[in-house]
C-alpha cells in the first residue's frame, strides 16, 4: 500500500500474528529475497515443494536473443520467428497460448519525426502512452488524456512517429498473423471492473480464447490445463528499471508466468525474448532455479548494503513548486546528517526520483539506511518535527518497495 499510509501487508501480517500468537504461512514459488533470508537468520520454518502435482514436468524454456538478425522478422514486428512458429504449432494442436508484454497501450510514446517533439504529460515527467483504439494519448500516472494530434503541435508540420510497443499493438500483430485465432487481451485498460476480469478468465477456461495477450495480470496464479505455450515478449522492460530489486522482480515475473504453462497433462514450452540473454535473472528463471538466483543475488545485496543487510526509510518530499521541494529536501538532509549517529546510519540524497513530477507535484527523496530500525525511526521522527507545518508535504515509507 503506497497511497495514504504506506505499509507492507506481508510485514503487517507478521506483526499482527506476533500480537495474537498466531502462525503465518507465506507461500510462493518465488519468495522475496528478504523472506528467504529470514529462513536462516530468524528461524522461519522452510517447507519445500520441489515437484509439481503428479510429478508433471516444468516447462522447457527457450531464451531468444532478439539482437540476432536470424530471429527478427522485420523492423516493426514484435514477435520473433521462433515464437511465431511456436504459436502456429500450438494452434494446430488445439491448445492455448499466453503472451506477456508488461506495457499497456499501442506504443510506448509518440514523437515528431521532424523536430523531435515528444508528447509528455503536462502534470507528470513521463511520456504519454498511445492508445490506438481510442485515438488518445494517456498518462498512466495521473490519467491526463488528449486526442492524438494529426500533426506536431510544436512545429505545426512534422509527421507523428510511434516508438515501442504495448499490449494493444501486440494484439494487432497476433490477429494479423493468425486471422483465424480467437485472441483476447488482459490488462488494466481492457479490464475496468471485476466482472470484465472474470469474463476474460472464464472465456480462457472454456477454451473460447486461443491466445491471451496481457501484462503481468496474466502471470499471477492462474491454472488453465490447456495452456502449453507461454511467450515473454520483452524480459528487459523490468530489468532496466532503476531499482536494486530489478533483477529479483524480473526473475519473479519470468518464473511466475512460465509456471502458467503445462499445468495439465500436456507438456509446455516457454519463449523469453530478450536483448540480455546471459543476464543472471533470465538464466536462472529459464532453469527454474530459485535457490541459484538467491545465492547469486544475496552477495551483491551484502556488498552494496541493501536489504536484507540494511534497513531503509525513504523520506518522500512533494511540492507544487520545484524550488520548495528542493529547499525542504536540503533542510531535512542537513538535519539528518547532523543528528544521525556517527556510525551505522547513512543519509543519501536528497535526490530526484526517476519520475520527478506526478500530478503536478515535484518530488525529491531522502534515503536513510542502517542496520537497525529503531535509530532510523527516531531520525525520521526528528525530520517530521523539523519540517513543522510542511510535514504534510512529507511521506515516510519504512522498508520501501518502490523508488519510482
Amino acid at each position: 500500500q503506497e497511497e495514504r499510509l504506506p505499509y507492507n501487508a506481508r510485514d503487517l501480517a507478521l506483526v499482527r500474528a506476533r500480537m495474537q500468537e498466531a502462525a503465518v504461512v507465506l507461500g510462493s514459488a518465488t519468495p522475496d529475497v528478504q523472506t528467504f533470508f529470514n529462513v536462516s537468520r530468524r528461524g522461519f520454518t522452510y517447507l519445500s515443494l520441489p515437484t509439481r502435482v503428479e510429478d508433471r514436468p516444468l516447462p522447457v524454456v527457450h531464451i531468444v536473443d532478439t539482437k540476432e538478425p536470424a530471429v527478427r522478422r522485420g523492423k516493426d514486428t514484435i514477435l520473433s520467428s521462433p515464437l511465431v512458429s511456436a504459436l502456429g504449432e500450438t494452434l494446430e494442436e488445439g491448445n492455448q497460448s499466453l503472451l506477456l508484454l508488461n506495457r499497456r497501450g499501442f506504443t510506448t510514446f509518440l514523437y515528431c519525426g521532424d523536430c523531435g517533439h515528444v508528447f509528455n504529460c503536462r502534470h507528470c515527467s513521463v511520456t504519454m502512452t498511445h492508445h490506438l483504439s481510442r485515438n488518445r494519448l494517456k498518462c498512466h500516472y495521473c490519467d491526463y488524456t488528449i486526442e492524438t494530434p494529426a500533426i506536431c503541435p510544436e512545429c505545426k508540420v512534422g509527421r507523428i512517429i510511434s516508438f515501442g510497443a504495448g499490449t494493444e499493438k501486440l494484439l494487432q500483430e497476433v490477429k494479423a498473423l493468425f486471422p483465424g485465432a480467437r485472441v483476447g487481451r488482459l490488462d488494466s485498460d481492457a479490464v475496468t471492473k471485476r466482472a470484465d476480469y472474470e469474463a476474460i478468465l472464464s472465456a480462457l477456461d472454456k477454451r473460447e480464447i486461443d491466445i491471451l495477450v496481457g501484462t503481468q495480470m496474466i502471470a499471477k496464479g492462474h491454472d488453465f490445463p490447456h495452456v502449453t505455450l507461454v511467450g515473454v515478449v520483452s524480459a528487459d522492460s523490468s530489468l532496466n528499471i532503476p531499482d536494486f530489486r530489478a533483477s529479483e522482480r524480473t526473475f519473479q515475473l519470468l518464473t511466475q508466468v512460465a509456471g502458467r504453462g503445462g499445468r495439465g497433462r500436456s507438456p509446455a514450452r516457454v519463449f523469453i525474448q530478450t536483448i540480455n540473454p546471459f543476464h543472471m535473472a533470465v538464466q536462472k528463471a529459464a532453469s527454474h532455479d530459485y535457490r541459484g538466483f538467491y545465492e547469486k543475488e544475496i552477495p551483491s545485496r551484502q556488498e552494496t548494503g541493501f536489504p536484507p543487510f540494511q534497513r531503509m526509510i525513504n523520506i518522500r518530499i512533494t511540492s507544487a513548486k520545484e524550488e520548495k521541494a528542493m529547499e525542504l529536501g536540503r533542510l531535512l538532509a542537513e538535519t539528518a546528517r547532523k543528528h544521525a549517529p556517527s556510525e551505522g546510519i547513512f543519509v543519501l540524497g536528497p535526490a530526484e526520483p526517476p519520475i520527478a513530477r506526478i500530478k503536478g507535484k515535484y518530488r525529491r527523496q531522502l534515503l536513510l539506511k542502517g542496520p537497525d530500525a529503531g535509530p532510523l525511526h527516531d531520525l525520521a521522527a526528528l525530520l517530521l518535527r523539523t519540517a513543522g507545518r510542511r510535514a504534510s508535504d512529507i511521506k515516510v515509507d519504512v522498508d520501501p518497495l518502490n523508488f519510482m
